[in-house]
């Protein structure tokens, strides 16, 4: 920095131990970016400044570039690039394609800081770790060829109340195992948001982006001229202190306190910002976990947990034992054992949590799913609305000095908006379900579905008793109305019309006890389906 005592960003005033020399409004904002410089890059050098957005190139262009693989789909963009789904022929597989921007490419720093992310990711094999296939440069395009994780991130599961407390303990120690393996790897990751962490169709956590890894094992020493003084390399929200403030001495334990706070944040759905209250304040969760929360998130490195593994080992004995976890906060290597009842335990608890989290996914899906046949065919009726406005005003329209045609031209037309307006409400109430939300208020949802349905969807229907006649008088038939057809109909749909409306008050009247069936009746298959899901999903949510 260049003036000590005002922010390089803005110009406000510091204070002393401003972390990472930024004002706390320019902190904030940093937050939100990987990899952020606090130090302005020199005149003329390539790379992303704050607000860039990184344009991906096609996939069409992608699939020129690479012969080899099939580039299927764009996944995301990041500050370190974008990912592309594709598939590997020669292998049958498939596999992530990511991509550094063609802009930034030209910066040695950049392609070295890329490069080193392939390179930590080609020395780690581990189940809970993302494998490293392939990387290099096409033309002037750094890539690295990734597995494919197919499934969603751990920030997806937390924003969309997928992610249970339960499901923290689960996930946590697999976490762990992958942390500690690199560790020991001399690898430490320094990004670890949810956005890193990759949930597999089998609920099972895999770890990924190590674009700002650190080796500290780098017998070159590449560190130094990849990490300049006074820049900060992560996301500020999960950063441990001795990494906000930009040195070099940041080690395996800055991993352990972005875990603890991933840690937090899934047990309560909120970052421990401020003077935060303890998970078991917040959720109804084990008051011995605040214990090892809290002293993952310990500011001084001494006094956190010194191996992913301890914190591994004081999760799992919250999960298996009566007794509270005893993990030590300093130096040594030793772990503490777990009986293997206790490690048996675990594992089945982990595969059983891990399938919960699955299957209510899945489920939800099934919701959603359930209702697009009523959907489509609110949509049909829509069509048949439309069709019937068209009938009724050619009708009226070409016969206003024939009362007879005029009347039934304009019934048809009323009728077409109503069987329109009805349609357009159901489908409303479908469009406004909100599946990330929790079962009760999906149900409600659900629930306010069925209301229009049956209200307005028999509503329109029960009039077809009678409504043939103004029909076929639109269409030219005009025998409809010969005395000796008209009396015979009259009567036959006034009777039909009032015993169907009779019948159908009476079996949902909320004195009969059996209402609630016939309700559920009527709704038609695609709400009972999407019930029984519900039902479903409340099911294993109680297990």
């Amino acid at each position: 920095m260049t003036d000590t005592s005002r922010c390089p960003q803005c110009g406000a005033p510091l204070a002393d131990d401003a972390p990472a020399g930024l004002c706390q409004k320019c902190l904030v904002e940093a937050g939100f970016e990987t990899a952020t410089p606090t130090d302005p890059p020199a005149d003329g050098a390539p790379g992303p400044r704050p607000g860039q957005q990184f344009d991906p190139p096609s996939v069409e262009a992608l699939r020129s570039l690479f012969p080899q693989l099939e580039v299927l789909e764009l996944i995301g963009t990041g500050g370190m690039g974008a990912v592309y789904k594709a598939r590997q022929p020669s292998l049958d597989r498939v596999v992530a394609l990511k991509i550094l921007p063609t802009a930034i490419g030209a910066d040695p720093v950049f392609t070295q800081r890329f490069t080193r992310e392939a390179q930590a990711l080609a020395r780690l094999s581990h189940p809970h770790i993302v494998t490293v296939h392939e990387f290099g440069q096409a033309d002037d395009t750094s890539y690295i060829v990734m597995e494919y994780v197919d499934g969603a991130s751990l920030r997806h599961a937390i924003e969309t109340g997928t992610l249970e407390p339960e499901h923290a303990l689960v996930l946590v120690p697999q976490i762990c195992d992958a942390l500690q393996y690199a560790h020991d790897e001399g690898i430490v990751h320094r990004d670890i948001k949810p956005e890193n962490i990759l949930l597999d169709r089998k609920g099972r956590p895999k770890v990924a982006d190590f674009g700002l890894s650190k080796l500290t094992h780098d017998e070159n020493h590449t560190e130094a001229s990849l990490t300049g003084t006074h820049q900060v390399m992560g996301t500020l929200r999960y950063m441990a202190p001795e990494q906000m403030e930009g040195t070099r001495d940041v080690d395996h334990r800055a991993d352990i306190y972005s875990l603890g706070v991933v840690f937090y944040e899934m047990l309560t759905g909120e970052l421990p910002i401020g003077r935060f209250q303890a998970p078991s304040q917040k959720v109804a969760v084990d008051v011995r976990l605040d214990d090892v929360v809290l002293r993952a998130l310990a500011k001084e490195p001494e006094r956190r947990y010194q191996h992913a593994s301890d914190v591994k080992t004081a999760v799992e004995s919250v999960a298996v034992s009566e007794g509270p976890p005893l993990a030590r906060t300093t130096g040594g290597d030793a772990d503490r054992p777990v009986s293997e009842a206790g490690a048996a335990a675990s594992l089945q608890h982990q595969e059983l949590a891990g399938r919960l989290l699955l299957t209510r996914r899945q489920l939800m899906e099934r919701v959603e799913s359930s209702l697009r046949p009523l959907f489509r065919l609110q949509i049909l009726q829509v069509l048949i609305g439309v069709a019937l406005i068209v009938l009724g005003v050619q009708c009226w329209a070409r016969n206003t000095h024939v009362p007879h045609r005029l009347i039934c031209g304009l019934i048809v037309h009323v009728y077409g908006v109503l069987v329109i307006g009805t349609a357009a409400h159901v489908c409303t109430k479908i469009r406004r379900i909100d599946y990330s939300k929790p079962v009760d208020d999906i149900r409600n949802k659900l629930g306010t579905v069925r209301t229009a349905y049956l209200r307005f969807g028999h509503i329109i229907g029960f009039p077809w008793w009678l409504m043939w006649i103004p029909v076929f008088v639109a269409f030219g038939v005009d025998e409809a109305l010969q005395p000796n057809s008209l009396i015979v109909s009259l009567i036959v749909g006034v009777v039909g019309l009032a015993v169907c409306g009779f019948l159908y008050a009476r079996l949902l009247s909320s004195r009969n006890p059996s209402a609630e069936k016939w309700r559920m009746q009527f709704s038609g298959r695609s709400i009972r389906a999407a019930y029984r899901s519900l039902d479903e999903i409340e099911t294993i949510g109680s297990i």
